[in-house]
């Protein structure tokens, strides 16, 4: 039976199939692991029994019983999906009582539902930033920080790590019609705290609206469970407020 692949296209076919033989030599492709079970401390691959340190669910709610049934509930009462973006028809009493509630966790008059902390991420800095503005960023922002920034088309400004007196510099000698300054509160990759008193004291004296990433933050740090560092710093240091964006989905919070 004659190929009705083109040259072109086998050509191309051709490439990627090398590409993948070259990252199975360097043993860098990508391969999915499929466990017995996702949502323990260990996970059962191959008859191994391993610990978990991959997963997302960093406050074991995945598996608690009680968030277990409360979802078999609202599938049995909406069905096992909303079926339309919240725009059209897609928005059900409990999103509004879940953001009600987001928003008393952190202090703060409002928040907004995501699918996901990384869209969050990108609404949020999008919404606030575009060309002409500026974006000051830590170092360590987790990659989803840094696309919503080049997503924005404002020019960013990246300071180092924690540095408080190299972000004051930034703000100094960059001239911008809006400023954001934005950072991880409980970094990803370090578990490490943001100068949190120091970011806010920033933002004031430059006018500047402080968007902070609780991923790593929620549930874990601040009474009760609210998110960012110690000590906390004041909910409305501002006129443009505190932003917050939580794991386990995404939200974002701030003033109306």
């Amino acid at each position: 039976m004659a190929s009705t692949e083109s040259p072109a296209a086998s050509g191309w076919l051709g490439e990627l199939r090398d590409e993948l033989d070259d990252l199975d030599r360097q043993s860098l492709r990508r391969t999915v692991l499929t466990p017995r079970d996702g949502q323990g401390e260990t996970l059962s691959i191959d008859g191994r029994e391993l610990l978990n340190l991959t997963s997302n669910n960093y406050l074991g709610l995945a598996a608690d019983p009680r968030v277990v049934e409360a979802a078999a509930d609202a599938a049995r009462a909406y069905g096992a999906s909303v079926s339309a973006s919240r725009l059209l028809c897609g928005s059900t009493p409990l999103h509004e009582e879940l953001e009600g509630r987001l928003a008393a966790l952190k202090g703060q008059e409002a928040a907004l539902l995501y699918s996901s902390g990384y869209l969050a991420n990108l609404g949020v800095l999008t919404a606030l930033a575009r060309p002409g503005d500026a974006i000051f960023s830590d170092a360590l922002n987790h990659a989803s920080i840094i696309d919503g920034c080049r997503l924005s088309g404002a020019e960013t400004r990246v300071y180092g790590h924690g540095d408080a007196e190299h972000l004051a510099e930034l703000l100094a000698a960059t001239p911008a019609r809006r400023r954001v300054i934005v950072s991880e509160t409980v970094f990803s990759m370090d578990g490490d705290v943001a100068p949190l008193p120091s970011l806010v004291e920033l933002a004031r004296a430059h006018d500047a609206v402080l968007v902070l990433d609780e991923a790593h933050a929620t549930g874990v740090r601040g009474p009760p469970g609210g998110g960012g560092g110690a000590p906390r710093p004041p909910r409305r240091p501002h006129p443009g407020g505190v932003w917050d964006r939580a794991g386990g989905g995404g939200e974002a919070a701030g003033a109306r």
